[in-house]
């Protein structure tokens, strides 16, 4: 099939050096990515979600990479009240540094990262909600004084990417098809869970990042899977669908801290689900996806699924 492709003109082999369009793979990625649930009219549960995150080679071939990340996430409660209901979800902030190794190979790749972070007022989610609503012009939530108390996180997640070369696929006009599966697996004071998902991708000169578009600890901008028929020299865009499951053994927001406890009578979901459907352009090395992102339940009084809005923007050099 790439073979006529080829013959149709369509379609040139990725560039080598001394000729035109040759670009090197770039060795330096920086991502910004926003998760938020306004677009959809629901503002509960988790309701915003943060990340930006830098990496670099450290070799020639791009194999091996280090990174660093801050993450911010946000819940707060279905009922905007003074007062916390004990069968909603807790208010709680999230903020955490994070520090990352990256291999990066053909058909397999691996992201380990380790994460320290803090829960309660340190974590600025209220002066960050209450900053974002009065630029807005949106109701500020009012009981915050009950989020969940400040504490010391430590968390280490490791995510691994595998080429479903089978699924691939190159027309005569262009349009190219690929998909990984990933498992991954987390431990620490903020949640002990492991989990399994797929992404797949459809669109013309598909290219190597932005296939984890997801503020979680492990996924950065920079693919895990090394690029096999992208042509640098051109724009690439694409349809991006992927989806997962996870079996969750802790998770802190909801059955309480190591060193602080407090009643949510809530009981988490230990099977939990999510997909996640976008669109993305790449465009002189910076990639744009705008997507959304539909999560299962989290814990048993949860009166609504979490659907949020997904905004991902990243630069390679």
């Amino acid at each position: 099939m790439a073979a006529a492709a080829g013959a149709a003109g369509y379609w040139n082999p990725i560039p080598q050096p001394g000729e035109e369009g040759y670009t090197t793979d770039p060795r330096h990625n920086l991502r910004v990515i926003l998760e938020n649930d306004s677009p959809f009219g629901s503002d509960c549960d988790y309701t915003h979600g943060t990340r930006i995150d830098y990496t670099q080679a450290i070799d020639e071939q791009r194999h091996r990479w280090w990174g660093i990340s801050l993450t911010q996430n946000i819940y707060t409660p279905e009922t905007n009240s003074r007062y916390y209901y004990p069968n909603e979800h807790p208010y709680a902030g999230y903020m955490a540094v994070g520090a990352a190794y990256l291999m990066r190979g053909e058909d397999f790749g691996a992201s380990f990262e380790f994460q320290l972070g803090v829960t309660g007022k340190p974590s600025i989610a209220q002066d960050c909600q209450w900053f974002i609503h009065e630029l807005g012009g949106m109701d500020q939530w009012r009981g915050w004084h009950h989020q969940i108390p400040s504490e010391v996180t430590l968390q280490l997640t490791s995510r691994q990417d595998y080429r479903l070369e089978f699924l691939e696929c190159e027309c005569a006009n262009g349009l190219q098809t690929d998909s990984t599966i990933y498992t991954r697996e987390e431990v620490g004071t903020v949640a002990i869970a492991a989990g399994i998902g797929a992404t797949y991708r459809i669109g013309v000169n598909l290219p190597p990042a932005t296939a984890n578009c997801g503020n979680a600890a492990g996924d950065y901008g920079v693919s895990l899977i090394e690029p096999t028929r992208y042509n640098p020299s051109r724009a690439s865009y694409y349809m991006v669908m992927s989806g997962g499951v996870k079996y969750v053994a802790r998770d802190m927001f909801i059955d309480g801290g190591v060193f602080h406890s407090f009643e949510s009578k809530c009981s988490r979901e230990p099977w939990q689900g999510e997909v996640r459907l976008g669109f993305g352009v790449r465009y002189h090395g910076i990639d744009y996806y705008a997507g959304a992102m539909y999560r299962s339940p989290t814990f048993d009084k949860q009166n609504r699924e979490t659907l949020l809005g997904v905004v991902d923007i990243s630069w390679n050099w």
